[in-house]
């Protein structure tokens, strides 16, 4: 009894390591779970799916379970940051899943100086990617401007000669046009522009805007919006008697609740994909089909396929540096600069065909997306996997 009540008090002074086998690893995730954008949250629960699925599978990593912590960002640059410190500060999570294009911004600062803990951001903007001045920060997959560089570079193989840009005022519909135009991507492909159309994002009527494309007449419309408003401008320029295949939406484009709501004025529409849709012929969506047998699933999209395989990417990074480790959880610092350097050092990852392979020295994974229009009430693949660079 001496021995064992000794014993105790050396674990409770720290003197004595408790078994790797013990640990817990939190793991930050957040989204749009109400608000604006819910659309796509599929994201969110994703990842936080997968990581269960590794918990009551293999029973964790190493020993350890993951705890997966999923916090509402609303869509809410504040809210974000709020979100962002609560699971840094008080969770002491090793890892953050974010969000928006405007949250990941106001929080490069504290991600990569003040923190030093892996983000992987749900944007795709130019201007959070940069290994060297944002070295936590990762993304996974083509970047909005590459995105409009793809699109635009198929709309001129199609006779092309004008577009126009529209999107919300807000820094995800902005800066990505704003980008483009300063890379001079439609100057570089021979491309007029002929506007750069701006809405309140909460805008309930675009038929404004609709009149003034009808105008114009541009060969094609880029969308830099998500579905939600992407149905309002299809849904006004079939009013105003603009057809739907003149408009090209970004990835987050790419839901089914588009023809889903809008019937025979969505045909023609086009979008770029850049990961599995749900419901994919892959290894990936057994282990999704797996799951489901025992977990109901919040959103069956291409969204929570791209979660799922976020939550792929942090597993492989995490059971790296355990396996360094010999099984042993780090010091929460040491932690999640190891899981940066793993990361970085990711090549060729197969997330089970979720995704084309995946590689981070660069930050981004890849650059490939391919071009679905929506035909006979679906979406349907036009074009291969098309790579920027």
């Amino acid at each position: 009894m001496k021995k064992l009540f000794r014993f105790l008090v050396l674990v409770s002074l720290g003197l004595v390591a408790i078994s790797a086998h013990a640990g817990e690893i939190p793991v930050g995730i957040y989204g749009t779970l109400t608000g604006t954008d819910v659309d796509v949250n599929g994201m969110s629960y994703g990842p936080k799916d997968y990581l269960t699925y590794v918990n009551e599978k293999f029973g964790g990593v190493m020993g350890h379970k993951y705890v997966p912590i999923l916090l509402d960002g609303k869509n809410s640059i504040p809210e974000e940051v709020k979100v962002f410190k609560r699971l840094v500060d008080v969770d002491k999570v090793v890892v953050v899943n974010g969000w928006s294009t405007g949250g990941t911004k106001a929080l490069r600062d504290q991600i990569n100086i003040l923190v030093k803990i892996p983000f992987q951001a749900q944007s795709f903007s130019i201007d959070v990617l940069d290994p060297v001045k944002y070295p936590y920060i990762f993304l996974m997959g083509p970047t909005y401007e590459d995105q409009v560089l793809i699109a635009l570079e198929w709309a001129k193989q199609k006779g092309a000669k004008t577009l126009a840009f529209i999107h919300a005022d807000i820094e995800y519909g902005r800066a990505p046009v704003r980008n483009a135009m300063e890379q001079k991507i439609p100057e570089k492909l021979g491309l007029k522009v002929l506007a750069d159309i701006e809405y309140a994002g909460v805008s309930l009527d675009l038929t404004p805007q609709l009149l003034r494309i009808k105008e114009l007449n541009p060969d094609y419309v880029y969308i830099q919006d998500s579905a939600g408003n992407t149905i309002k401008i299809l849904r006004d320029a079939a009013k105003v008697g603009v057809p739907a295949s003149k408009f090209f939406g970004n990835n987050y484009n790419f839901q089914h609740i588009i023809p889903g709501t809008l019937g025979k004025d969505a045909e023609g529409f086009k979008a770029l994909q850049v990961n599995a849709d749900w419901g994919a012929n892959i290894p990936m969506m057994k282990e999704i089909e797996e799951f489901a047998k025992k977990h109901e699933i919040a959103k069956k999209d291409a969204y929570y396929t791209k979660g799922w395989a976020q939550g792929k990417i942090i597993h492989e990074v995490v059971s790296r540096v355990l396996k360094k480790t010999g099984g042993k959880i780090p010091e929460i610092g040491q932690f999640r600069t190891m899981i940066r350097d793993e990361w970085v050092n990711l090549e060729n990852f197969d997330t089970g065909g979720g995704t084309p392979p995946l590689t981070y020295k660069n930050h981004q994974g890849h650059s490939e997306a391919r071009i679905v229009e929506i035909k006979g009430g679906k979406f349907v693949t036009i074009s291969d996997w098309i790579k920027t660079q």
